[in-house]
This record gives C-alpha cells, sequence and structure tokens, in this order.
C-alpha cells in the first residue's frame, strides 16, 4: 500500500511540477540571422550594415559610419533560414529626399554578388544592371532588432483592387522587430511573408505577391485612437491607401 501511495505521488508531482518551455516575451520576434550584418568592402569604399538595421558608407573600413541608410532582405517565405540569395533593398537618404534600392544577392562564403534591379512599370518588367562585388572585412550573420512604432499586430483597411474588384478590404499585418512582416489578404485568403525597412516616416516592403512588383513604399503617419495612416508613394503599381488600427490579435488562416 505504501509503495503504491508513493507511486502515485511521484506521478502526479511530475505532471504537476513539469516546466514548460521557455517562450520568448515578445511574439513578435524570430531572431532571424541576418546574412549582410558586418563591414563589406566595394569597388568604391566600405559599407556597414548594423543589426539595428540601418547602416553607412565609408572610404575605409576603419573609419566612421554615419547613419545614412536602413535595409530589408528578403528571401522567401522562410523567414527562419539565414538567406544566402534573395533580395535587398536599401532606403538611402538623399539630401533632404531619400532613394529606394533592389538588388539581387547570392552570397558564396565571404563574397556576396549583387545586381541592381530597376523598377518595372505598368508596359515592362524590371532590368538588371551589370553584377558587382562585395566583400566581406569583418562580421557575421546575426539577427537584427528594429526598433519602431509599427512592430506588432494590425487590422488593416486599404482603397485597393484585386483582380478588378475590392472582394474585401481588411487585411491583417503582423511586423515583427527582426525585419519580417507577415500578411494576410482576407477576402481572397492569400496569407504569405515580407521584408520591411521603416526609415522615418517611410515604410519600404518587399516579398509576395502586390510586393512582389517593386518595393512598395509609403508615407506613414499616426493619428487617434491607436490609428495609422499609410499612403503609398510609389509610381507602380498603383499607390493605394491605408489604415492601420492596432489589435492585441490579428486574424489569420
Amino acid at each position: 500500500m505504501k509503495k503504491t501511495l508513493l507511486l502515485l505521488l511521484v506521478v502526479l508531482c511530475v505532471a504537476a511540477c513539469k516546466e514548460e518551455p521557455d517562450l520568448p516575451d515578445d511574439p513578435h520576434i524570430l531572431f532571424i540571422n541576418n546574412s549582410f550584418i558586418g563591414v563589406w568592402k566595394t569597388g568604391e569604399g566600405y559599407w556597414q550594415f548594423r543589426t539595428d538595421g540601418t547602416g553607412g558608407k565609408a572610404a575605409s573600413s576603419t573609419g566612421t559610419f554615419p547613419d545614412t541608410f536602413s535595409f530589408l532582405v528578403y528571401a522567401g517565405q522562410d523567414v527562419q533560414k539565414t538567406p544566402l540569395n534573395g533580395t535587398l533593398v536599401i532606403v538611402e537618404d538623399v539630401g533632404a529626399s531619400f532613394a529606394v534600392t533592389r538588388y539581387s544577392f547570392d552570397i558564396d562564403g565571404n563574397e556576396a554578388e549583387l545586381t541592381e534591379k530597376t523598377q518595372a512599370t505598368a508596359s515592362s518588367s524590371s532590368s538588371s544592371k551589370s553584377p558587382f562585388i562585395l566583400e566581406r572585412v569583418s562580421g557575421a550573420p546575426a539577427p537584427i532588432t528594429l526598433t519602431n512604432p509599427l512592430i506588432g499586430e494590425w487590422s488593416a483597411t486599404w482603397d485597393g483592387l484585386h483582380d478588378g474588384s475590392n472582394k474585401d478590404d481588411t487585411w491583417s499585418i503582423k511586423y515583427r522587430d527582426d525585419g519580417t512582416v507577415k500578411t494576410y489578404h482576407l477576402g481572397v485568403r492569400h496569407q504569405f511573408e515580407n521584408a520591411y525597412a521603416v526609415r522615418g516616416n517611410k515604410l519600404v516592403i518587399f516579398g509576395l505577391w502586390r510586393f512582389s512588383i517593386n518595393p512598395i513604399i509609403s508615407d506613414i503617419q499616426n493619428t487617434s485612437g491607436g490609428k495609422w495612416n499609410v499612403n503609398e508613394t510609389q509610381a507602380y503599381p498603383s499607390p493605394s491607401k491605408w489604415v492601420y488600427t492596432k489589435v492585441d490579435a490579428a486574424q489569420w488562416l
């Protein structure tokens, strides 16, 4: 009887005392490694990519790198994978304005081959310029951690069209602080991963479906009641206007 009671107590203790695995404090973090973190040599100087999603250019590898651009890396739906090929988009300060440049890239060891992609238009697809090489000087792939007011989940409405009709103007959007953004268009049941960068009041997204034609560029503005106006400014596809509403948990597939 004592042995049976002791065994029962052990079983109950194991069931009651079992520790659940540690979960991240913020569900919007994936800890994906970014392949470009560090300093790279180009034919005209050096580029630095930092873990806060910003970067700069300098004449030497030891020089002071100013904060002159933000960047995103997109390599498909598998956002947990350290990308060795895909798309790099740089959002760069140019005087009082800014420029968005998209590159395809392939990384082999300490070399990255970049090819600049021109913007697609309504009548023609994007084209490629001559590739060039970046050579890693220092650093290694590491997670980036962004700080911006978009991190979290949103229910969003827009004035855009799908297949010529506005079947449902509601989206779910989740911005993570690793530079990835999950999107779900409820009306057509498209759920997919993109990448994004925020620089000042500029938001740039690149990835699948609508976001794959060209980088989608928006002005963002906080309004009252936890809402944000997100107004696209790119030439193609035709710019849309969005209203974001912050939610604790958006709707997903």
